[in-house]
């Protein structure tokens, strides 16, 4: 077993009346398989992060590429849960034997992506 330690921080002082100060930390137990790494998403055809049987993980994606272009993650019944600007990213819980795919809205864009299987 392995340990993983997400933190989300988000502040502002300006877009309510009053400054946001919120930071969460936790720290998650999770064993192999892991895998981080970066892949093109095209429009043309999904690209498969996680086939539909593989337990339950911890999400993280993150669009990197340059194109302005928005990439969608959905699961595998083609059911759109997040689409991803440019800069954006997410590190979602997932639901036990979901499917993740990505699919890039025009053209080509790169992603880089996370998966740590729960323990």
């Amino acid at each position: 077993m392995a340990t993983i330690t997400p933190t989300l921080t988000i502040t502002s002082t300006d877009v309510l009346s009053d400054n946001i100060n919120l930071s969460l930390t936790t720290a998650l137990t999770v064993v192999e398989p892991a895998k981080i790494a970066r892949v093109s998403v095209l429009s043309s055809a999904p690209t498969v992060l996680q086939a539909a049987s593989t337990g339950t993980f911890y999400l993280y994606v993150k669009n990197i590429g340059t194109n302005s272009r928005f990439v969608d993650i959905r699961i595998a019944d083609d059911s759109v849960f997040a689409s991803l600007a440019v800069g954006e990213f997410c590190f979602i819980p997932m639901k036990v034997d979901v499917g993740i795919e990505l699919l890039a809205l025009v053209g080509t864009e790169v992603v880089e992506y996370a998966y740590f299987k729960k323990s």
